[in-house]
């Protein structure tokens, strides 16, 4: 069984030496720029704020939770030495029972109900949420999870969305197109009427990296998080929407969403995942809170996109990366040995050939698959290249990549509103594609045999010298 909830995660690193307590920050960029300065350092740690300017004392923030693939690890259950490929495909391999991850139970009562405030108390403001970047245009919840309920087929959403403070009850809500809850408010909309929408801000490992993935529709995210947790999650109805909430939630915001027409905000600039301000500003519809729950001292989780940065292997990566190397096992692709992201630009795919076509058939499939969405490069290489090494990657570029053959380009591939590269005229129609580059960085498959070896020590001899000689390093 995984982790109940957020503090006991949050225990548990500090246990191991991977916290760091601070007190007395600023909400207005500080806490933003000492969350990115230590995503930049080797360690990366956790840091839990305290005693927040302009906020009650034990009204707290957490941050850089699943920024290294040691904590990330243990956030799955796995091996703390679990790196780079071996780690994707741990991840990969579960995400093969998504859709039977066990239904979420609900109990009579939970800490998310030791406070209830409702009526013309509710006030947002109230609880911590930075100004991340100094270009954003306000205060952000990044890291909330974002509950509703298909009206029609009842099955529960899950999402990360942005939600841009505006005043005491009300949030800007921006969704990019196509993702499920986009959908879903588009649905009440359609029927003339408000969304119900319950938003947690703070929430165990398993719901907020079962909220990140491209779950099928009709799939409930609390599914994928009690498979994710090795348990269903417990789960109680919200006191204003009755929604299923996290029964051990730190915060739990309810309410809903009127049609655009009705009331919108100016929502962003905001810090994108891509590591740019891209998007920009504009209307977006609101959320009008009407209730919050919360546990005593509650632990809000700030999560805000960063470029990358040295010390930072966050979690996104590792998902996109289990995805695409599902996507291509699910095509009927053999051989896939590993799949990496390089920042947020680069999917490499490593495979063993085994016909002629191999690895432009995987970079094909690659290119169009969800996981690969604002990705402009993809990379084949031979399976004695790891993808996760991207010196031995621009290696085989170099020596293995001939221009003029092995690199095409296609044009109109599917991106994204938050893609830097979108010019003005694109975001006008609404056209959000970009080139993708597929390049085949393999030893051609018909001379692969005379190719030039490789110098490197044989696995043969590396087995003797480190058996004889392998304390000399220890």
């Amino acid at each position: 069984m995984g982790f109940k909830d957020l503090r006991e995660f949050i225990e548990l690193m500090d246990y191991l030496g991977e916290l760091r307590r601070i007190d007395e920050a600023d909400w207005d960029l500080e806490i933003g720029a000492i969350t990115e300065v230590a995503s930049s350092s080797p360690r990366c740690p956790m840091l839990l704020f305290d005693k927040i300017k302009g906020h009650k004392p034990g009204f707290r923030v957490v941050t850089n939770l699943l920024h290294t693939e040691r904590r990330l690890a243990i956030a799955l259950g796995e091996s703390p030495d679990l790196r780079g490929v071996q780690l994707v495909r741990k991840w990969k391999d579960g995400m093969v029972k998504l859709t039977g991850g066990p239904p979420p139970v609900q109990v009579k009562d939970g800490p998310i109900r030791e406070n209830l405030i409702t009526g013309d108390d509710v006030n947002i403001l109230e609880l911590p949420s930075p100004k991340w970047h100094e270009l954003d245009g306000g205060k952000y919840f990044a890291g909330s999870v974002t509950i509703m309920r298909d009206p029609d087929e009842g099955w529960l959403n899950l999402g990360i969305y942005r939600l841009q403070v505006q005043d005491k009850s009300t949030l800007s809500l921006y969704i990019e197109p196509g993702k499920h809850g986009k959908l879903i408010l588009q649905k009440y909309w359609g029927k003339g009427i408000h969304c119900p929408v319950a938003i947690s801000l703070g929430h165990s490992p398993a719901l907020f990296m079962a909220s990140t993935l491209f779950v099928p529709g009709n799939t409930s995210e609390y599914n994928v998080a009690g498979l994710i947790n090795g348990g269903p999650i417990e789960v109680l109805p919200g006191e204003l929407t009755g929604l299923l909430v996290p029964a051990t939630a730190e915060v739990v915001l309810e309410g809903e969403v009127p049609p655009p027409e009705t009331e919108s905000f100016e929502e962003g600039p905001f810090g994108e995942a891509t590591g740019y301000y891209a998007s920009g500003a504009r209307a977006e519809p609101v959320v009008k809170i009407k209730s919050i729950m919360h546990r005593t001292d509650p632990i809000i989780h700030g999560a805000p996109p960063m470029r990358p940065l040295p010390g930072m292997a966050h979690f996104p990566v590792n998902f996109r990366c289990a995805g695409l190397w599902s996507d291509l096992e699910k095509c009927g692709i053999p051989g896939i040995v590993g799949v990496w992201q390089d920042g947020f630009g680069m999917m490499v795919i490593s495979l063993k050939q085994k016909y002629a076509g191999h690895a432009k058939q995987a970079a094909l499939i690659a290119a169009g698959s969800r996981s690969a969405y604002i990705i402009r490069w993809i990379v084949i290489v031979d399976e004695d290249i790891d993808p996760y090494n991207i010196m031995e990657v621009t290696w085989a570029i170099g020596t293995r990549c001939d221009p003029e053959r092995d690199i095409e380009v296609i044009k109109e591939g599917y991106s994204g509103p938050i893609d830097p590269l979108l010019t003005p005229e694109q975001r006008i129609r609404n056209d959000v594609t970009t080139a993708k580059v597929l390049i085949n960085a393999c030893r051609p498959l018909y001379r692969r045999e005379k190719f030039a070896p490789v110098v490197a020590v044989s696995p043969e001899l590396r087995a003797k010298v480190i058996e004889k000689w392998g304390s000399l390093w220890e």
